[in-house]
């Protein structure tokens, strides 16, 4: 059967159902949560209408139905997972028609087709889109005008997004295009400081001993005080812990905190736990972010980062090079920087006043005439947003270490042909004066 019969032949058992008359339309749009509706007279246009909001949002193509998974996806802990996948009725019916994420496995995403009751994996934006599609509800014109719709696509800025939380404003820094922006004055020996002829460095992969994890929580997981080194310049909380979280390896030991219900961030620094949770936690410095706010840390404060800085928006993340595109700057770190800094950072971890080191929070970007061109699929995502968004100063490291999450979907020897890239193909743009 071809695909025009058998969206018709859905279209029609569904019309039989749903009246379209005006005052129908509370009642049509109740039913249709979590539906994903193939508009039949426009060519299968596709719409999934959003339960939390009752909202059609437009499933253009493969990175508009990962952005829309992404955005609306409901944390679910393991122990509920394979409840779900056992055919538990209660859980199976209280996540119908919504999109899940494994929080505990690096946010693998399933959608619960409300139609045909099959919980499919949504691996990447080809797959979320096929199985969106597959399980499309055929819907008239006219039906479809009785509900809800969101705006265009085109018309909504675009922003990094996480279990529904943006990753600050649109209009916020780490989501600055600076593709265009005048160098630096000090461009060039911003470069040579940090090393024009040393490879750009891919600082997580496949396994778990490389990357920063992060981890996503909600209004339910107990939250803890902490007990830290530099509490002066720490957000007191307490911070949302869950019994097992994951923790960066290594000395830093950074445990970042999504709580997606109140899209706040938490992260701390140098995490530990005095002997169990009874005895309570322990860290080197701890910053609280609200997601929905452009506002910095007061002046002259650390964060869980030197440069006062949040760590996860920065974080090269592999959900968002499947779907194809980072649309925010890059974490990264250079030997030496100098005593100053430059908003959005808010600190320094520098003696040195010696001018030609970077300062925190110095912005560098890929040149645009540096061929990418060649570079495999998950190495060219990243290049791209180095040209559009750069990267961004934010601890004293290596040279052009960049961080990302951990994920067993990285593609080690993809992101290695990173290490190909000299430092002389930056360049360091100017986005504010130094704060010393």
């Amino acid at each position: 059967m071809n695909t025009a019969k058998r969206i018709f032949l859905v279209l029609s058992a569904f019309v039989l159902l749903a009246p379209t008359t005006g005052s129908a339309a509370p009642s049509l749009t109740e039913r249709l949560k979590g539906y994903v509706l193939l508009q039949v007279q426009a060519h299968g246009e596709a719409y999934y209408v959003n339960p939390s909001d009752s909202t059609a949002y437009y499933l253009k193509d493969g990175a508009a139905a990962y952005e829309l998974m992404r955005r609306f996806g409901l944390g679910i802990s393991e122990s509920d997972y394979a409840k779900l996948s056992a055919g538990n009725a209660s859980l199976r019916s209280a996540v119908r028609g919504k999109i899940v994420l494994r929080v505990h496995a690096h946010g693998e995403a399933y959608y619960l087709c409300p139609r045909t009751g099959k919980l499919s994996y949504l691996k990447d934006g080809a797959a979320a889109y096929g199985v969106m599609r597959e399980c499309g509800l055929g819907v008239s014109d006219v039906d479809l005008t009785l509900i809800p719709k969101a705006p265009a696509p085109s018309s909504v800025p675009i922003a990094a997004t996480l279990a529904g939380c943006p990753m600050f404003p649109a209009d916020n820094p780490w989501n600055q295009d600076v593709s265009a922006l005048p160098l630096a004055a000090n461009s060039a020996a911003y470069i040579a400081s940090i090393g024009a002829s040393k490879g750009l460095h891919p600082d997580f992969g496949e396994t778990r001993e490389y990357g920063i994890p992060y981890n996503i929580v909600d209004s339910s997981t107990k939250k803890y005080s902490v007990n830290f080194d530099y509490a002066d310049e720490s957000d007191s909380g307490p911070y949302p812990i869950p019994s097992a979280p994951e923790i960066e390896t290594g000395s830093d030991q950074h445990l970042l905190l999504l709580q997606k219900d109140e899209c706040k961030l938490y992260e701390l620094y140098a995490a530990e736990l005095n002997g169990n949770q009874g005895a309570g936690w322990h860290a080197g410095s701890g910053a609280i972010f609200d997601l929905r706010s452009n506002a910095l840390r007061p002046a002259g404060w650390t964060s869980a980062d030197a440069a006062g800085l949040p760590i996860l928006p920065g974080l090269v993340r592999y959900d968002e090079v499947n779907a194809g595109a980072i649309n925010h700057a890059i974490r990264f770190t250079a030997p030496r920087t100098q005593r100053a800094y430059i908003a959005p950072a808010t600190h320094y971890a520098s003696s040195s006043t010696d001018s030609s080191l970077p300062p925190m929070g110095l912005r560098v970007r890929l040149k645009a005439g540096y061929d990418i061109s060649k570079l495999p699929t998950q190495a060219k995502v990243i290049a791209t947003a180095m040209k559009k968004y750069g990267m961004i100063l934010a601890d004293n490291g290596s040279s052009w270490f960049f961080q990302g999450a951990w994920s067993p979907g990285w593609n080690d020897d993809d992101l290695n042909t990173l290490k190909n890239i000299p430092g002389s193909a930056f360049e360091a743009v100017d986005t504010g004066g130094l704060v010393k």
